[in-house]
């Protein structure tokens, strides 16, 4: 008779074995969607950053073929009661069909004058991080207000509209009383890589309107704050995309928590004003007109 074998069965999983394994592979399909999803964030920051280049490169070649001159960063020709009239305005929403039912159209792009210097493609004016359909919203930038204007209203020296700094507020150094801050040309601004040239922007009133401003001294309510006339996009984080004249792309980190909450709190993001030593304030306001606007002011 032949001995007999024993049955050599390999050993099953027990339960918690088996949950083990299924919890480690939980954890790697997470990992790597949070992988994927900081790509996919860093992937559309970049492309919103090289659209602001090209702007940013546009306007200059603009000005090349225009005696120097910069694009007006207001984005209606007509302007307002306060302001003279602009003809050259980067985007036109009264240009025919520009701006309907409340909403910019892409009319409004291909009037103004950086159009076909962006290719004449829509898709340059628009933020990957700016989420709103291109029925609502069709451009994701605006250009800094104190480049581009000046040269035709003392009393309107930034964004041919507002008068900044202003000659009447108690904190205005003495001798910034009185300037008139003309920079519709390149040979006009003293530090082009550090001045703004265009930012993200998603303005409340439903389309970024006219150019991107602060208050560039403190707070006319509450001394020592700083003023916010307008918000940059609170699509990155911590950070606010910008181009500057030379072309020179940055990703200023400068929104801390609590400044983000009350951008997003407030009803409208026109005129919020920060407190305290007001870090993020001063950050944008040294890239407004560097070299020309007294840091005192900010």
């Amino acid at each position: 008779m032949h001995p007999r074998h024993a049955s050599h069965r390999a050993p099953a999983f027990t339960l918690v074995e088996l949950l083990v394994v299924v919890g480690i592979i939980v954890l790697l399909v997470g990992l790597l969607f949070v992988s994927l999803a900081q790509f996919y964030r860093h992937a559309r920051q970049t492309a919103c950053l090289s659209k602001q280049r090209q702007i940013a490169l546009a306007s200059a070649a603009y000005a090349a073929d225009s005696d120097g001159r910069f694009p007006s960063p207001r984005t209606d020709a007509r302007a307002c009661a306060a302001a003279p009239f602009t003809m050259n305005s980067w985007v036109d929403t009264a240009a025919a069909g520009g701006f309907v039912n409340g909403i910019e159209t892409t009319a409004s792009l291909e009037a103004g004058r950086l159009w076909n210097y962006l290719n004449a493609d829509a898709s340059a004016y628009k933020s990957p991080q700016d989420w709103t359909d291109a029925f609502t919203r069709v451009r994701s930038y605006s250009l800094n207000a104190f480049v581009g204007v000046g040269e035709r209203n003392y009393n309107a020296r930034a964004n041919d509209n507002y008068d900044f700094p202003s000659p009447d507020h108690p904190q205005t150094p003495a001798a910034q009383r009185g300037k008139w801050f003309n920079t519709t040309t390149l040979a006009q601004i003293p530090q082009p890589a550090r001045t703004m040239c265009s930012i993200s922007e998603e303005d409340s009133a439903g389309y970024n309107t006219h150019g991107w401003i602060i208050a560039l001294h403190p707070s006319d309510t509450h001394a020592g704050f700083g003023q916010w006339l307008d918000s940059p996009a609170l699509w990155n984080g911590s950070r606010v995309n910008i181009s500057n004249l030379d072309g020179s792309i940055e990703a200023l980190d400068i929104l801390y928590d609590s400044l983000r909450e009350q951008f997003e709190s407030q009803a409208s993001s026109h005129g919020l004003v920060e407190g305290g030593t007001r870090p993020a304030f001063k950050a944008m306001a040294d890239r407004m007109l560097p070299g020309i606007i007294d840091p005192a002011l900010q």
